[in-house]
């Protein structure tokens, strides 16, 4: 179907929720300027903050699904911006130098109100756009969320640069998550009839019966996982300030590759594109494992990012195209295994402090990316 048949006055709001959702990536990244703030004894500890945001993908989405079914999803969605905006200027307003446990608090506060933005979002979207077009609008979604991650490295630059300190980006996109909070108010998104009763979390695993939605959850984790890998290494990989500049190349190739997604998923089969960006993807993850040439480093990267573009949307769309009736429970269980980013930080600093080396890092990330390989081509031949 084509884009023109979706009422673009309702998909704006939703769209920018996709942008807003993508503040809880700056965490990886960020981990590196937070970790200068405090001595050596306390970076095992620092290593662990993109776990305090992922934990509660864990603890919570199932619960946000099963209240998302009275509450409606953008009152869920508007829930999650207002814990977003408290956890970004928590840390902010503690002041330069505060203690470790205000970004714990904040990014904590950030992860809960992520939570209920992405198990809000997704199935928003899925109920102004065709079904036939869902992997190609769910991609269009993943092109403003990694905008707001392509924006963090000149942000983070600028701000240095002018104020000698990244910590202006917190009220920033603060600001830009009231900016989006008003506009999904204001807008009459149509919604489905409300359940009469909460599903709870048995009903989401339930759903792990169903072979694609498994496969499908499985991805999501896998995904997520090297995501947040690959942000926490990509800047360690090179031994330079400047080095943050392969996360701004990250996501730019990834917008590019959501673009290039768009249109080709409304003419391949989504599995069929997914597997062979993931056979590109894993030749990538070698590279870097042995590539000390920094041209090469940012190339890889970028080209990573590119090929990372659309495995969300498509393990997301398959998953609800097995089981239509129950779109707010696969939400709930998409959204739950996000929570695999909780294991990134504490693997990749373990690997770094045992080897020394952040290159031995891209092994974790070629077994994640290997499973949705297999996973892309078990589900294109089904």
């Amino acid at each position: 179907m084509s884009m023109e048949k979706v009422d673009r006055r309702l998909l704006g709001p939703v769209l920018a929720g996709f942008f807003i959702m993508g503040f809880c990536d700056i965490v990886a990244p960020i981990t590196g300027r937070i970790a200068v703030e405090f001595p050596a004894g306390s970076q095992t500890a620092v290593s662990f903050l993109p776990t305090m945001v992922f934990l509660w993908f864990l603890v919570l989405s199932a619960p946000f699904a099963a209240w998302m079914n009275r509450w409606g999803r953008r009152k869920t969605a508007l829930v999650g911006y207002a814990f977003t905006i408290v956890g970004l200027l928590l840390p902010y307003a503690a002041g330069e130098g505060c203690a470790l446990g205000w970004y714990f608090a904040g990014f904590g506060l950030l992860g809960i109100g992520n939570t209920a933005i992405q198990v809000a979002v997704n199935p928003l979207l899925a109920t102004i756009v065709p079904e036939s077009s869902m992997t190609s609008y769910l991609t269009v979604g993943q092109i403003f969320r990694n905008t707001s991650l392509l924006l963090l490295a000149p942000i983070v630059t600028g701000l240095v640069a002018a104020t000698g300190s990244w910590r202006l980006l917190l009220p920033i996109y603060a600001g830009l998550t009231v900016l989006g909070g008003l506009w999904l108010r204001l807008t009459p998104v149509p919604e489905p009839h409300r359940a009469s009763r909460a599903a709870g979390l048995g009903a989401c695993f339930a759903l792990l019966r169903n072979r694609k939605v498994l496969l499908s959850a499985l991805g999501v984790a896998c995904f997520i996982a090297a995501d947040v890998a690959i942000g926490y290494l990509s800047v360690r990989l090179i031994d330079r300030p400047s080095s943050i500049l392969t996360t701004t190349g990250f996501y730019a190739c990834r917008i590019v590759g959501t673009i290039v997604g768009a249109w080709a998923l409304l003419r391949i089969r989504d599995v069929r594109y997914l597997s062979w960006n993931m056979a590109g993807a894993l030749l990538l993850t070698l590279v870097l494992l042995f590539a000390g040439d920094e041209t090469v480093i940012y190339a890889a990267v970028g080209l990573l990012g590119f090929g990372m573009a659309c495995v969300f949307a498509t393990f997301y769309a398959v998953a609800t195209r097995a089981v239509p009736e129950q779109a707010n429970e696969v939400a709930g269980l998409m959204i739950l295994a996000i929570s695999a980013g909780a294991l990134s930080g504490p693997v990749c600093g373990a690997i770094l402090r045992l080897a020394g080396n952040p290159h031995w890092g891209m092994l974790f990330v070629a077994v994640l990316i290997g499973y949705m390989l297999w996973a892309a081509l078990t589900l294109n031949r089904k």
